[in-house]
């Protein structure tokens, strides 16, 4: 599985795109050219933008897709909408299988959860690893418990990222927990413990290339920050237009046009900036941005701002 990223149309000036996962991988088409590879979100909540997963664009659609969860019921054990197990419950008979999300087609969409084939001698978490046949085949050479989240299609290789439960506390306490596809009906939630970053370091992340991207789409402007893999073709630069969050080149956001002087599309990259440094470095960008807080409510990020138009 590819860390891939939403569209959205407005609804929110902050964030224009946020991070979703899905079965495919960054190194392949121009992001122009992929937008029916490259999953789509919509959808208004509380005030904010919200965004589920569908197989296509949906930029200006009025309906939202948003729904029900797709996980098992830990309670009973019944078989639910996600599939025959629990991603991170290990509950598949013999140790020659792991529970996996699975899809028919490399469509970054994944269609249901189910026990897969596992290993000897398998990747842990953190490790190097590969993918066989598709990525979303379900079938990998990491240990149970753990995926391969792809970073490049051609090789079908990536990095093992483990399971959590959203409702626990289980991932390390520098990673999140990041539930992927959790307002999409018609794929189960893929919860999976990411690395926290700091958007204001550059090259904060392992895994080179990796970008530092918001964690959250549900709070616009007022999330953490997680690494996650570039997306398809050449990364933007600042005032270029994005339709992914992680079109964007590194210590870049992408956020809606109205909070942009210039901006040829729906959203456009513009730099994380550190609000101690004030507005002189947007200004190299745009002598009317302005560096504007992030909001976050967590006093890690306190110093994480926007350059931005302001209101």
């Amino acid at each position: 599985m590819f860390l891939a990223s939403a569209r959205v149309r407005g609804g929110t000036w902050w964030l224009a795109a946020a991070v979703t996962l899905g079965l495919g991988a960054c190194n392949g088409d121009d992001a122009e050219g992929s937008d029916d590879a490259m999953a789509s979100s919509t959808g208004e909540a509380d005030g904010g933008t919200t965004f589920a997963m569908t197989g296509e664009d949906t930029v200006g659609n009025d309906e939202s897709t948003g729904g029900e969860s797709g996980l098992l019921d830990d309670d009973t054990g019944d078989d639910g909408p996600g599939g025959e197990c629990l991603l991170w419950g290990d509950d598949c008979e013999g140790d020659d299988q792991k529970c996996m999300p699975w899809s028919l087609a490399p469509d970054r969409i994944p269609d249901e959860l189910r026990c897969c084939p596992a290993v000897d001698n398998p990747k842990l978490e953190g490790e190097e690893c590969t993918v066989q046949e598709y990525d979303g085949s379900c079938e990998d050479d990491c240990a149970p418990g753990t995926m391969c989240v792809v970073d490049n299609l051609e090789t079908l290789s990536g990095v093992c990222r483990s399971f959590c439960n959203p409702a626990g506390n289980e991932c390390d306490p520098d990673d999140t927990c990041k539930p992927f596809f959790e307002l999409l009906d018609a794929a189960p939630e893929v919860p999976l413990c990411m690395d926290q970053c700091d958007p204001l370091l550059p090259d904060d992340c392992i895994q080179p290339g990796w970008l530092c991207l918001p964690d959250s789409p549900t709070v616009a402007g007022q999330s953490g920050f997680i690494c996650t893999p570039p997306g398809p073709g050449t990364l933007n630069a600042p005032l270029e237009t994005c339709g992914l969050a992680n079109d964007c080149q590194p210590g870049l956001v992408c956020i809606v046009a109205e909070r942009l002087p210039e901006c040829g599309f729906t959203s456009c990259c513009s730099p994380i900036c550190s609000l101690a440094e004030g507005d002189a470095p947007c200004q190299d960008v745009d002598p009317d941005l302005g560096c504007i807080d992030w909001m976050s409510p967590d006093p890690q990020w306190q110093d994480v701002g926007v350059c931005a138009l302001p209101e």
